[in-house]
C-alpha cells in the first residue's frame, strides 16, 4: 500500500486500506491520519467515512460517530456497506454483539445486501445463536452463492447433525458422536473446574450456558473460525462460544487438549470481564499464564530459539505488544509473543501481585487504553515498563542467556570430529549447544558415560527446556539403556512437566515409576498422557488399576467409563469392570445397569452374574 501511495499520493482507496490496517493494530492515531488524507481528496468517500466513524466508535466518541454516520447516510440512505464496515471493525475487536447489531442495521438499510446478511449470520454464530445465524447465511447465499466463507460455513452447519450436545450446569458441549462418550467424561469435569477457578479469581461469572464445539476435523474447526481451511491455531474463543480441535484432529498434530480447553476458557472470563475491551496481547498472555498455574507443563515454555530472539532484539517491547500478534515480522513471532506476554503477566504478578492483573482488566473495562492502565495500576508509563520488563527477562534467564552466548553455532556450521568437539567443550564449558553436540557425538560412537556427562552439563545450563531436541530426552534414553530406571524417570519427569504434548515421555515414565514401586507418580504420568491422546485404551485400563491400588474410587469409575466408551474387543468384560468400580464406589444403581449391559453382551458371564447376585442380596431386608 505504501508503494502504491508513493506512485499516487491521492489514491483514496490506498489511504482507506492503510487506515484499516492501523485499526487492526489498534493504532487509532495512524488510522485517523490516513482517513483524513483520503477525505481531503474525496470528502464524499463512503469507505473513508465508514472508517472514520469506526475510529470514533472504537475510541468511545459517540457524538462524533453519530455525526459521521448521519453524513454517510445523507449521501446514501440505503448504504448497507456503512453498517457492514462497522460490523467488520467491531468483530475484529471481538465486539460480536455490537457487530451483529450493526449488520442487522445494514440488512434494514438494504435487504438485498448479501454482505450485511453474511456478517449478521457469522456474528450470530459467534454468539452461539446457531439457528438464527444459519437463517441469515442462507439468505446471504441466495443473494451471492460465490461467497466462499458463507458456502463453507453452511456446509459445516450441515454436519452438526453428526454431533451430540452434552449439557452440564454451565456448559453445552458439542462433540462428534463417535467421540462424545469418551471426551465428555473429561471435558465436563475440566470445564467445570476451570469455571470455578476463574470465576473466583476474576470475580466475574459469565452468563451460562457457555457453548463449546469440539471438531474432529481441523479443517472444520478452521472453517468455523475464519471460513477457510488452513488456520494454524488449535482453539478460538468468541467469548461464551468456544471452538477447538479434538485430540483426534489429524492435521493439528500432537497437542495437549486439556491445556487448550483451559486456555480458551480463560478468554471467556477476561473478555467478559472487560466487555471485550482487553487487548489481544493481555488476553493471550493471561490465558498462557493460567495454563502455567493450572498444571505443571501446561502452556508455552522457554526454548533456546526464544532466548535467541530476545538476545537479537526480535521480541517486541511491552509498549508494542500487540504488534507481535497483529503484525509479526518473522514466522515464529506470534508463537513467541504468546509466551512473552505470559512472562509479562508473571512479571506483574511478582512485582505487584496477582490482584494487579485483575485491576488491569477492570481498568480496560471502563475504556482505558494501555498507557492509562499502566499508569493507573502499575504506576509506570510504557517506556518505563519496557525497560523494567527487559531487565526482568535478563534476570529471569540470566544463566540460560549466558549459555547461549559466544560461538554457539560452531558444531552446526560444519561437521566437527568428536575428538575436536571435546576440546571445544573444554574451552567453553558453559556453551549449551556445544555440550549438546558433544553429547550426540559421544553417544554416536558408543561413549555412553561421556555422552551423559555432556548432556548433564547441558541440562544444568538450560534446566527449564523440555523440548524434544533438549538434553532430558537424550539422558532418559541413555539411562534406560544402562538400566538406571530412577535416573531415567527423573529425566522424563522434567520433560513431562515442561513439555505439555510429549505423549511417549509420559507413558514411558509411568512404566518406570511403577517399576520402582511409585504407584502415585505412575498414575500422575498416565493422567497427563490422557490430555494428549485419550484414544488408546491401554493407558485407561492401566490407570484404573493404579487408582484402585491408590484407593481413588471415583477415578477408577472414570477410567472404566472411558474404557467402555472406547468400545474394546471384550466389551462384556469392560462393562463388568465398570460395574465393579461403581459397586466399590458405593453406587449399586449404576453398577446394576452396567452388569445388565454386560450380560446382554455375554449372558453366561459368571463373574457378572455373581456380582449381580451380590448387589441383589445386599438390597434384601
Amino acid at each position: 500500500v505504501s508503494r502504491a501511495l508513493e506512485v499516487n499520493p491521492e489514491f483514496v482507496d490506498g489511504h482507506v486500506l492503510r487506515a484499516r490496517g492501523f485499526l487492526d493494530l489498534e493504532n487509532y492515531a495512524g488510522a485517523q491520519r490516513e482517513v483524513d488524507r483520503a477525505r481531503a481528496v474525496n470528502p464524499a468517500s463512503l469507505d473513508a467515512l465508514a472508517v472514520a466513524a469506526a475510529i470514533q466508535f472504537l475510541e468511545g466518541n459517540k457524538t462524533a460517530y453519530e455525526t459521521l454516520r448521519q453524513r454517510a447516510l445523507a449521501l446514501d440512505p440505503h448504504d448497507a456497506d456503512f453498517y457492514a464496515s462497522m460490523a467488520e471493525v467491531a468483530a475484529r475487536v471481538r465486539f460480536y454483539i455490537i457487530a451483529a447489531d450493526f449488520a442487522r442495521q445494514g440488512v434494514e438499510a438494504d435487504a438485498r445486501s448479501s454482505r450485511a446478511h453474511s456478517l449478521l449470520g457469522m456474528n450470530l454464530l459467534r454468539l452461539g445463536r446457531i439457528e438464527e445465524g444459519k437463517k441469515s447465511l442462507d439468505t446471504a447465499f441466495a443473494l451471492d452463492p460465490y461467497d466462499v466463507w458463507v458456502k463453507n460455513t453452511l456446509d459445516l452447519l450441515d454436519t452438526f447433525k453428526n454431533y451430540d450436545v452434552i449439557k452440564t450446569d454451565r456448559f453445552n458441549i458439542m462433540i462428534e458422536k463417535d467421540e462424545s462418550a469418551l471426551l465428555s467424561i473429561y471435558l465436563a469435569d475440566l470445564t467445570e473446574q476451570a469455571y470455578a477457578t476463574f470465576s473466583k479469581k476474576y470475580e466475574f461469572t459469565p452468563q451460562p450456558p457457555i457453548r463449546i464445539e469440539v471438531y474432529r476435523s481441523h479443517a472444520d474447526f478452521s472453517v468455523r473460525t475464519v471460513g477457510l481451511a488452513g488456520l494454524g491455531a488449535l482453539g478460538v474463543s468468541f467469548g461464551t462460544t468456544l471452538a477447538f480441535d479434538s485430540p483426534a484432529a489429524k492435521d493439528a498434530g500432537p497437542f495437549n487438549w486439556g491445556s487448550t480447553v483451559w486456555h480458551e476458557l480463560a478468554h471467556t472470563f477476561t473478555l467478559g470481564l472487560t466487555l471485550n475491551r482487553v487487548p489481544r496481547w493481555l488476553s493471550e498472555g493471561l490465558s498462557v499464564h493460567e495454563e502455567h498455574l493450572a498444571r505443571p507443563g501446561w502452556g508455552a515454555e522457554v526454548s533456546p530459539e526464544f532466548l535467541d530472539a530476545f538476545k537479537a532484539g526480535k521480541l517486541v517491547p511491552v509498549s508494542r505488544f500487540n504488534d507481535g500478534f497483529m503484525r509479526p515480522a518473522y514466522p515464529e513471532q506470534v508463537e513467541y509473543s504468546y509466551y512473552e506476554a505470559s512472562l509479562f503477566c508473571e512479571f506483574v504478578a511478582r512485582d505487584w501481585g496477582e490482584k494487579a492483573l485483575l485491576a488491569m482488566l477492570q481498568e480496560y473495562r471502563v475504556g482505558k487504553n494501555s498507557e492509562e492502565v499502566f499508569q493507573k495500576v502499575l504506576g509506570a508509563d510504557g517506556k518505563t515498563l519496557d525497560e523494567r520488563f527487559d531487565a526482568y527477562l535478563r534476570q529471569r534467564f540470566a544463566g540460560a542467556l549466558a549459555a547461549l552466548t559466544g560461538d554457539t553455532a560452531e558444531a552446526s556450521r560444519r561437521r566437527v570430529p568428536a575428538e575436536a568437539l571435546v576440546g571445544l567443550t573444554s574451552a567453553a564449558p558453559r556453551n549449551y549447544r556445544l555440550q549438546m553436540s558433544a553429547g550426540a557425538a559421544s553417544a554416536e560412537r558408543g561413549d555412553t558415560s561421556g555422552a551423559i556427562a555432556f548432556f548433564e552439563r547441558a541440562r544444568s545450563l538450560l534446566p527449564e527446556y523440555g523440548g524434544a531436541d533438549g538434553p532430558y530426552g537424550q539422558l532418559a534414553h541413555l539411562y534406560i539403556a544402562r538400566g538406571e530406571s530412577r535416573k531415567a524417570a527423573d529425566a522424563l519427569t522434567e520433560i513431562a512437566t515442561r513439555n505439555e504434548s510429549d505423549y511417549g515421555a509420559n507413558v514411558t515414565l509411568a512404566r518406570l515409576r511403577e517399576q520402582v514401586g511409585d504407584t502415585a507418580k505412575a498414575a500422575e504420568a498416565l493422567e497427563r498422557s490422557i490430555y494428549i491422546n485419550p484414544f488408546d485404551v491401554a493407558p485407561h485400563q492401566h490407570l484404573a488399576d493404579l487408582y484402585r491400588a491408590l484407593g481413588d474410587r471415583a477415578k477408577v469409575v472414570r477410567e472404566r467409563r472411558a474404557v467402555v466408551a472406547l468400545n474394546p474387543v471384550d466389551r462384556a468384560d469392560a462393562l463388568y469392570r465398570l460395574a465393579l468400580a461403581w459397586h466399590e464406589a458405593g453406587d449399586d444403581k449404576q453398577a446394576r445397569t452396567s452388569i445388565l449391559r454386560a450380560l446382554e453382551e455375554a449372558p453366561n458371564f459368571t463373574a457378572a452374574q455373581e456380582l449381580l447376585l451380590t448387589i441383589v442380596d445386599a438390597r434384601k431386608p
